[in-house]
């Protein structure tokens, strides 16, 4: 009986049926297995929404650009800027709507120069996220207070850290939201080291949770890269740093990628890819933080323009939100004990303040004193904001 069953399962007949069953068992595993690779490198893509727009279309409005184009030209030709650009972004979609970035050249003439990929240290325009940060952790809240004295604090045995009104007797105690307001360097960086002073590199984790410093990539934009700055991984790192990491310092960023994060305050949360063609909002995060907090930031950065250092890039037409920023970037010798250094001015915000539609960053490098963000870079700001609700944009 076993020869009689051996000899029927090795007929050629069977012998052939076996093997297509072989081969078909193959197929399908191997489709499966595709499937898997396929299915997990879609769950890795970024999602896309459709916009309702043509798909491919370029996003620059050309009114909008030229008015751009002549605004900061103004501005950087009154304060003898060395280089600065303007983008208007779209908040819901990430179209950018108008792109200006101007270099100044041998004659002290202004040309046009695609530095949108330039990075450097925004100062001040950073203290937002590190606010967000802090709130995050839930160990420290708006109304909490901080005691940021007369306006200076040695950090360690040798460093000196300042507010902008120093010689004016500080701000003494002043609440978190407050902080931010008068772009307090001592109120931000006592927040972010109660926080955060026993796993300092969790601040840096929390930046990166809510993708500050992204996107590393935007077509028609050259050269971006993902923003670069010093943490507790680093050998060289030293504990004071976290003080200046906090206010802006220790960390290099393009005034596209700081647009984006604002932009996404703006959006509730949620944060799109810049873009130069309609149809497609790409999320590069679906919730950067907590809805709690991210309306608790809105309502803080409109009182930075209301009630804060950013009067200036406030509009007649519309409530407008935003902060200010402030950094030295360079130091230049011109002989001995001579120095001159050079700064970096910028407002970050957007408009109407509680249901924003558009997003606006103007940042400008200068030599020399005065320099100020909210009074030069806010400027072009609210001019800009002027001209759109003019145009009924």
């Amino acid at each position: 009986m076993m020869n009689d069953e051996l000899q029927v399962l090795g007929t050629p007949q069977n012998e052939k049926k076996r093997y297509k069953w072989i081969v078909g068992v193959i197929v399908l595993l191997m489709i499966a297995l595709a499937g898997g690779f396929y299915w997990g490198y879609t769950l890795q893509q970024p999602e896309k929404i459709k916009t309702g727009k043509k798909i491919g279309d370029p996003t620059i409005v050309a009114e909008l650009q030229h008015a751009v184009d002549s605004l900061l030209t103004d501005e950087m030709t009154l304060i003898g800027a060395l280089h600065g650009q303007a983008i208007v972004m779209e908040v819901q979609t990430g179209e950018i709507k108008a792109m200006v970035g101007l270099e100044r050249n041998y004659e002290g003439k202004y040309q046009a120069c695609n530095n949108f990929a330039y990075q450097q240290e925004l100062g001040s325009l950073i203290k937002t996220a590190s606010l967000l940060a802090v709130l995050e952790t839930g160990k420290m809240e708006l109304s909490d207070t901080v005691c940021v004295g007369n306006g200076i604090m040695s950090i360690g045995e040798d460093l000196v850290m300042k507010d902008h009104n120093w010689h004016r007797g500080g701000y003494g105690t002043i609440t978190l939201d407050r902080a931010l307001e008068v772009s307090s360097n001592i109120g931000i960086g006592i927040a972010v080291n109660k926080a955060f002073g026993e796993n300092q590199q969790e601040y840096f984790n929390l930046l990166e949770k809510m993708c500050f410093g992204k996107p590393d990539s935007i077509k028609g934009v050259e050269g971006l890269r993902l923003s670069s700055y010093s943490s507790p991984k680093d050998k060289d790192w030293a504990e004071w740093k976290i003080w200046w990491s906090a206010i802006g310092y220790e960390r290099k960023i393009t005034p596209i990628q700081v647009l984006t994060f604002y932009n996404a305050i703006a959006n509730g949360g949620k944060m799109v890819k810049p873009t130069l063609k309609t149809g497609e909002a790409e999320i590069v995060n679906p919730q950067i933080a907590s809805k709690k907090n991210i309306d608790s930031m809105q309502v803080v950065l409109e009182h930075v323009v209301s009630q804060g250092l950013g009067r200036k890039a406030g509009s007649t037409y519309v409530q407008v939100a935003g902060k200010t920023g402030t950094s030295q970037v360079n130091e230049y010798e011109f002989g001995e004990d001579i120095y001159l250094n050079e700064y970096q001015v910028a407002f970050c915000g957007y408009f109407p303040a509680f249901e924003p539609k558009y997003s606006i960053i103007v940042s400008m490098n200068k030599l020399g004193l005065p320099a100020s963000g909210g009074g030069m870079a806010g400027e072009v700001f609210h001019q800009i904001v002027e001209w759109m609700m003019a145009h009924e944009m």
